[in-house]
């Protein structure tokens, strides 16, 4: 990071975390998610849903939002560790797939 890039504190549009990024990086993730700022986490939940549902970023972003909410009314620990393993499920097929002769 060059020491002139301003950082600043941007908060998850699904679940809320805060995280510092330099201005260039927020603007660059709102403009792939229709101007939300998106997580890393989040990021990946989104992208897994594309897939899945075969949907463009702003379907997929709703049905994670919608996915985010309904979690939150649940064991909010049970709610991370199903996302988390949601998310590294699909790398394993993503993986699995790609190593397939």
């Amino acid at each position: 990071m060059a020491s002139d890039e301003v950082v600043k504190r941007v908060e998850c549009a699904c679940c809320g975390i805060w995280e510092e990024c330099t201005t260039g990086y927020i603007g660059w993730v709102r403009e792939r998610f229709g101007g939300d700022w998106v997580c890393g986490l989040c990021e990946e939940a989104v992208k897994d849903e594309q897939a899945r549902l075969g949907v463009g970023v702003e379907v997929a972003l709703r049905v994670h939002a919608t996915f985010r909410e309904v979690a939150a009314h649940a064991d909010p620990a049970a709610s991370i560790v199903e996302l988390i393993k949601k998310i590294m499920c699909s790398s394993l097929s993503t993986t699995n797939k790609a190593s397939l002769p």
